[in-house]
């Protein structure tokens, strides 16, 4: 009888800790539900900065404007940053004041400079693809020059002289040929942000980027197929 009054108080207190770690599994897995619902929304509202950035304006952006884009209540916005300037500086802070240097660093790798500069285009809109936030800044600063970095003030000139120079590239202008390349590149950004689109697309624009230059169509698709150059961390 005292064997089995032993068993049953172990059997119990087994039972307790069990109870006990399934409870602390269930509070941990409702820690991390609610931290990924937070960081959802706060890239929501990352996003949704950076979507009005694009279109207003950094100085001309308010926090109304920033509350409608990310459709949630104001209460909400409040519960995540005490000013617009912290939604601002959580948005840079997430993406590097210079969010095209790493492509740049990537791709400079790249000796031929028709490959280079598709590379790159297709980087950004890959990264687009996957980063909202990011791709809406890369299309802001490229608005005009009162907003462009230096970085996206040089794309794709040097490329596009060293081209012709190694008589890769076939244009009259130098100025036509940046226009007829940013102008691409920004349209297909700004297609790519308002909506998803078919998985050659990118592939797509960069054959007709090279075939515009001069570049004969199979050597086009091939240089547009090449694995693309790995973003450091």
């Amino acid at each position: 009888m005292i064997h089995y009054s032993r068993v049953l108080i172990l059997d119990l207190r087994w039972h307790e800790i069990e109870v006990r770690m399934i409870a602390a599994a269930d509070n941990s897995r409702r820690r991390e539900i609610g931290i990924a619902r937070r960081e959802k929304t706060r890239e929501k509202l990352r996003q949704a900065a950076a979507r009005v950035i694009a279109e207003l304006g950094e100085q001309r952006a308010t926090i109304d404007d920033f509350i409608a884009a990310a459709g949630v209540a104001r209460g909400t916005f409040y519960n995540y940053y005490k000013t617009r300037q912290a939604l601002l500086d959580d948005l840079w802070d997430s993406t590097g004041r210079d969010p095209f240097q790493a492509i740049q660093t990537a791709c400079a790798k790249l000796a031929d400079p028709a490959e280079r500069l598709v590379a790159e285009a297709r980087l950004v809109l890959r990264e687009a693809a996957e980063k909202p936030a990011w791709g809406w800044l890369i299309y802001a600063l490229s608005v005009d020059s009162l907003t462009v970095n230096a970085d996206l003030l040089a794309y794709p000139r040097p490329d596009l002289e060293m081209g012709r120079r190694l008589n890769r590239f076939d244009y009259l202008s130098l100025s036509a040929a940046t226009d007829m390349v940013v102008g691409t590149v920004r349209s297909a950004l700004r297609a790519t942000l308002a909506a998803p689109q078919r998985i050659d697309y990118a592939e797509s624009i960069g054959i007709l980027l090279l075939k515009a230059l001069g570049i004969g169509n199979d050597e086009a698709v091939e240089l547009c197929r090449r694995p693309l150059p790995p973003l450091n961390p």
